[in-house]
């Protein structure tokens, strides 16, 4: 797939932060999903769970054009070129709440295949929970709402990849 690139990526994660599951996944999308280009080389992206320290996640809906639909979602999202999983996840929570993170903790990789039945691209997340490092959010231009949350909603998109990660890091953080 991306061997350097992949490796260099993944290195740096794993030196930082030790080494956490690689877990292997394919999505299917509809042909009109606006998160991704087709043609391009495999992406990388990084997000997570962003709580308060008191037991609550922050959580957004894109706006429509972003192709998630009206789900909520985990702050987060492409890397930049040169961008480590860290730098990125800074960024994209910075970009779209506009709060600084601290105390990340990766705790796992998504390799992940998408495909809408007629094309494949394939890409990694670096799942993180971090907290924020203060608890007065305010959306950027692409998030349509956000809100803190006690508990991971229904409507969560891939609500299965938090469960384990809102139970020990976001539930134990909690006094």
């Amino acid at each position: 797939m991306c061997p350097g690139v992949c490796k260099d990526r993944l290195a740096d994660a794993f030196q930082r932060f030790g080494r956490v599951p690689i877990e292997k996944r394919r999505i299917v999308v509809p042909p009109d999903h606006a998160a991704f280009e087709w043609d391009e080389d495999p992406f990388w992206s990084a997000g997570g769970l962003i709580h308060d320290g008191r037991g609550r996640v922050l959580l957004i809906r894109h706006r429509p054009a972003a192709g998630w639909g009206d789900a909520w979602v985990t702050p987060g999202g492409r890397l930049e070129e040169g961008e480590t999983t860290l730098d990125g996840l800074h960024r994209e929570v910075q970009e779209e709440v506009g709060v600084a993170v601290v105390d990340p903790i990766l705790t796992r990789i998504l390799q992940q295949t998408l495909s809408d039945g007629r094309r494949t691209r394939h890409g990694y997340f670096a799942q993180f929970v971090a907290r924020a490092a203060s608890d007065s959010p305010r959306p950027g231009p692409d998030v349509q709402e956000l809100r803190w949350f006690d508990a991971l909603p229904a409507d969560l998109a891939f609500r299965e990849d938090y469960v384990a990660d809102f139970s020990r890091f976001v539930r134990a953080a909690t006094f």
